[in-house]
């Protein structure tokens, strides 16, 4: 999945059916060596009614290394002309029978997937390929009615980290972690989390869970429950758009689900 940054950009995606992207950029390995099969487009806010949402993808044809210049050799020559992008070309356009949408409305540039989830993800955090304890235990979210942000970039002095599930709450933001034997076990994984725990937690508004594979595996309602604790100590999920659910519980430790608006 990428960004259609503006109208125009899409505009051309249907009528000459090509994508570009600075070579300059970061972009997933797999579609700089070609072995992507489908690009999907995610729209941001500028495209009002569709904002949030992917609603069309296309099956990729080719990609190469092109100037600015034979992208658009209308432009008159300019210092830019020759810049160098991906183009991505691609076949025609399909829309989905379901648009795949993103709740709170997050700002997405590239959301490397698979076939298989992407063609039955309805939203955006459906279609994240981290790893398969991730996968396990966004599938237990999704069926406690506890929805959270995949793969959410947060900067706390100066430093960026990429936290792999985010609740954010009335009363603070909490960032719940999972962490595979194979790497976080390792003695310089140890010291790197423990650095990293104290940076989010040192955050005025931020709290943070780490989980193990055997926590998810094997003790998957504890893990739930200390997430559904952590949420109540701090008011319950905020979400700003409307007609999202969030959890709150009642005096019985159930879970309701309000509309954000109620």
């Amino acid at each position: 999945m990428v960004l259609a940054k503006e109208p125009s950009d899409f505009y051309i995606a249907q009528t000459q059916q090509w994508y570009r992207i600075p070579t300059s950029s970061r972009i997933p390995a797999a579609l700089r060596q070609g072995t992507v099969r489908f690009l999907a487009f995610y729209f941001p806010q500028v495209f009002k009614e569709q904002r949030y949402s992917v609603r069309y993808y296309a099956a990729i044809t080719k990609v190469e290394v092109v100037t600015r210049a034979e992208l658009f050799p209308e432009e008159t020559n300019s210092s830019r002309s020759g810049q160098t992008y991906h183009k991505i070309s691609f076949g025609p356009l399909r829309e989905l029978a379901q648009p795949i949408v993103s709740y709170r409305g997050r700002r997405l540039l590239f959301v490397p997937t698979t076939w298989a989830k992407f063609s039955q993800a309805t939203e955006v955090n459906d279609l994240f390929h981290e790893s398969p304890l991730e996968d396990v235990f966004w599938q237990e979210l999704r069926r406690q009615n506890l929805p959270a942000e995949r793969q959410v970039l947060l900067r706390t002095n100066g430093k960026s980290w990429v936290c792999d599930f985010v609740f954010y709450c009335a009363k603070g933001n909490v960032d719940v972690e999972c962490d595979g034997d194979t790497y976080h076990m390792s003695p310089e994984a140890v010291i790197y989390d423990k650095a990293r725990n104290n940076e989010i937690a040192a955050a005025a508004d931020w709290d943070v869970l780490r989980f193990t594979t055997k926590h998810i595996e094997q003790e998957m309602p504890w893990a739930i429950g200390l997430v559904k604790q952590k949420i109540d100590r701090l008011g319950g999920l905020h979400y700003a758009k409307e007609n999202v659910v969030r959890y709150v519980s009642n005096r019985n430790n159930q879970l309701d689900l309000f509309g954000a608006g109620s």
